[in-house]
C-alpha cells in the first residue's frame, strides 16, 4: 500500500510540476517575471520564455486579470473572491477582478451523457423524456442542460464538468505553494494575506463542488420562505440529484435585468425590486441563510408575476449574534449613529492590532454620512458598505468573510435595482424590515427563548463553581491549609471566599426562581396581568434582582 501510495505522490508531484510550468509561462508573458525572480521560480521555465509585449504598458491589475483570465476557472473563481475583499486588496485591483468572466468552452453533449447515466446508473433516455443536448448555460464548474422528466416536469440539469474537481485541487495546491513564496519573498503582499485568500478560497470551492449542499441549502430557503407568496424556489428532485448532478425544476421568465420586457406585461418594476430585496433582507435578518451571488442571471419575473431565484451555490450563514448586529449596523447608518456602527465592527472583527475606535467611529462617518438619505442612481449602498469594511481593515480588524459577502450581494441587488427604478433606495427597506425584527424581539416566544438560554448559562456557570472550589480546597488541604501567596491583599481571601458563597447561593436562588418562572409563562398559570402570569412575572423580577443583588456584590468588593 505504501508504495502504491508513493507512486501516486511522485505522479501527482509531476502533475503538478506540468501545471505549475503553465502558470509560471503565462504570468511571465503578462509580465510578472520580476516577481517570478523574487519567488525563486525561473528554474522551471524555458530559458527562451520573455514577457509578451502587448501586455507591457497596461496597469499592474489589468494584467493580472488578464493572467487569471487565460490560467483558467481556479484562477477565476480566485480573482471573483479578491474582488469580495475590499478590506485586503486595493481598490484597483478590485474594480478589475470584478470584470473576471468565466471563458469557458462547452463540453460536448456525449460527455455530458456519460456523467448523467454514471450518476444515476441508468441509460438517459429510461430517466429523461427529453434532454436538450444544446446547453442553457455553461460555466467553469458546471454545465446545465433542459430537461423532461418521465413523469412530465420540465428540469433544468446542473451537471459537474468532468474533471473539474482534480483540475481545481491541482491549482489550490500550487497556489498554496505560490502563496507562502509570495509571503517569503515579496513582503508587501503580506498585508493582503495571499495564505489565507487561499485557504478560504478551498473552503468556499469546496462547497461548490458539492451539489448536496447546494440542493439542502435551496430546501432550507425554500423552507424559510414559504410563507411568501411572491418569491419562488425551485424544487429539487432529489431521486435525480448526487454530489456532481442536481435537477432542479426549471424556471421560464423574464431576466431582471430586462426592464422593456417587464414594462411590456404590464409590470411595476419597483414592486418587483421591493419584493425580491424583501426576500433578500428576510434571509439574512430573520432566517441567517442568504443567497450569496443574486446577479441577473439568478433572478427571473415569472409569467404569474412572482420572482423565481436559483443557483445557490454561494450561500451566507450568519448566527444570531451576527445577525443582531447586523440589525444595529442597518439602524445606526440610518440614524447617522457611527459610534454604535464602529462598536458593532469591532464586536464583530478579530483584531489583528490595537483599533481606537473614535478615529474608526470618524472615518466611517466621513465615509457614509454625505450618502444618507439620498437615492440617486450613482450611489450604491452595498459599495458604500463595503468601503467600510476596507476603513475597519485600515484599523486593524480582520472583517468576516460572511460579512464581505453580505455587503457584495448588497452591492449587487443595488445595482441591479437601480437600474429599474433610479431611485430606488434598498437602504431604506433594509432599516424597515430591521426595525420590525428588532420589535420581533420582544415577543413572548422570542423572550422566552431567551429566557431558556440564560437559565442553561447560569445552570452551566453554577454546576462549574462547586467542582472548581472543590479542586481549590483539596490543593489548600494539601498544602497544610496554608496560602503562599506574595500579595499585599492576602489577608482579604477568607472575605473573598465569603463574598463568593454569597453570590453563588444568590444565583442558585435566582436560577429557581428563573426556572419556575418560565414554566409559569408558558402555562400562562392564573391569575393574569396583560395577558402573562402575574405568578410568573413575579417569580422572573425576583430572579432578576436576586441575580442583581449577587452581581452588584461582587461589583463592590471589586472596588
Amino acid at each position: 500500500m505504501k508504495v502504491i501510495s508513493t507512486a501516486n505522490q511522485i505522479s501527482q508531484a509531476f502533475k503538478n510540476a506540468g501545471r505549475l510550468r503553465e502558470i509560471l509561462k503565462i504570468l511571465v508573458s503578462t509580465g510578472f517575471a520580476d516577481f517570478m525572480r523574487r519567488m525563486q521560480l525561473t528554474r522551471f521555465l524555458p530559458e527562451s520564455q520573455n514577457e509578451d509585449p502587448t501586455y507591457k504598458n497596461l496597469p499592474l491589475p489589468h494584467r493580472l486579470r488578464i493572467a487569471f483570465e487565460k490560467l483558467g476557472p481556479g484562477f477565476v473563481k480566485l480573482g471573483q473572491l479578491m474582488a469580495s475583499r475590499p478590506d485586503l486588496i486595493p481598490e484597483d485591483f478590485v474594480e478589475e477582478f470584478s470584470k473576471l468572466q468565466d471563458q469557458v468552452s462547452t463540453i460536448p453533449f456525449s460527455e455530458i451523457k456519460k456523467v448523467v447515466e454514471n450518476e444515476l446508473n441508468a441509460p438517459l433516455n429510461a430517466l429523461f423524456d427529453s434532454f436538450d443536448e444544446e446547453p442553457l448555460a455553461a460555466a467553469s464548474i458546471a454545465q446545465v442542460h433542459s430537461a423532461r422528466l418521465k413523469t412530465g416536469e420540465q428540469v433544468a440539469v446542473k451537471i459537474q464538468r468532468p474533471g473539474i474537481d482534480k483540475i481545481l485541487h491541482t491549482d489550490i495546491s500550487i497556489l498554496r505553494g505560490l502563496a507562502n513564496l509570495l509571503e517569503k519573498y515579496v513582503p508587501e503582499t503580506k498585508p493582503f494575506n495571499p495564505e489565507g485568500l487561499v485557504e478560504e478560497f478551498f473552503h468556499t470551492i469546496l462547497f461548490e463542488l458539492d451539489f448536496r449542499v447546494e440542493a439542502n441549502n435551496i430546501r432550507k430557503i425554500k423552507s424559510q420562505l414559504a410563507h411568501s407568496q411572491k418569491v419562488a424556489i425551485p424544487e429539487v428532485f432529489s431521486k435525480y440529484s448526487t454530489q456532481r448532478l442536481l435537477v432542479l425544476e426549471k424556471f421560464e421568465g423574464i431576466r431582471f435585468s430586462d426592464r422593456e420586457a417587464i414594462l411590456s406585461k404590464g409590470i411595476d418594476p419597483q414592486s418587483i425590486i421591493e419584493t425580491g430585496a424583501d426576500a433578500f433582507f428576510q434571509m439574512v435578518m430573520r432566517n441567517g441563510l442568504f443567497h450569496g451571488d443574486l446577479h441577473a442571471g439568478n433572478l427571473f419575473v415569472l409569467p404569474d408575476g412572482r420572482i423565481g431565484i436559483i443557483d445557490f451555490g454561494i450561500v451566507g450563514r450568519l448566527s444570531r449574534k451576527v445577525q443582531d448586529s447586523i440589525i444595529s449596523m442597518f439602524i445606526a447608518i440610518m440614524d447617522e449613529d457611527y459610534e454604535t456602527l464602529a462598536t458593532e465592527y469591532v464586536t464583530l472583527c478579530s483584531p489583528t492590532g490595537d483599533t481606537n475606535i473614535a478615529l474608526l467611529q470618524k472615518d466611517l462617518m466621513d465615509t457614509i454620512s454625505p450618502y444618507v438619505g439620498l437615492t440617486l442612481g450613482d450611489v450604491n449602498v452595498g459599495k458604500l458598505l463595503l468601503q467600510s469594511t476596507g476603513i475597519a481593515a485600515r484599523h486593524n480588524l480582520k472583517v468576516p468573510r460572511e460579512l464581505m459577502l453580505l455587503f457584495r450581494a448588497i452591492m449587487t441587488i443595488d445595482g441591479l435595482a437601480k437600474k429599474l427604478d433610479p431611485n430606488f433606495d434598498i437602504l431604506q427597506l433594509g432599516n424597515r424590515l430591521a426595525k420590525e425584527v428588532v420589535a420581533s424581539r420582544y415577543s413572548k416566544e422570542r423572550v422566552t427563548k431567551d429566557l431558556i438560554i440564560l437559565a442553561r448559562d447560569l445552570q452551566d456557570t453554577l454546576e462549574t463553581f462547586p467542582k472548581l472550589l472543590k479542586r481549590f480546597l483539596r490543593k489548600w488541604s494539601q498544602n497544610n491549609f496554608v496560602f503562599e501567596i506574595k500579595n499585599r491583599d492576602a489577608e482579604l481571601l477568607p472575605h473573598a471566599i465569603l463574598k463568593f458563597t454569597y453570590f453563588w447561593i444568590l444565583s442558585c436562588l435566582s436560577l429557581a426562581l428563573l426556572t419556575v418562572g418560565i414554566l409559569f409563562w408558558q402555562k400562562e398559570t392564573e391569575p393574569l396581568f396583560l395577558g402573562f402570569s402575574l405568578w410568573g412575572i413575579i417569580c422572573l423580577v425576583s430572579s432578576f434582582y436576586l441575580l442583581g443583588t449577587s452581581l452588584w456584590a461582587l461589583r463592590k468588593y471589586k472596588k
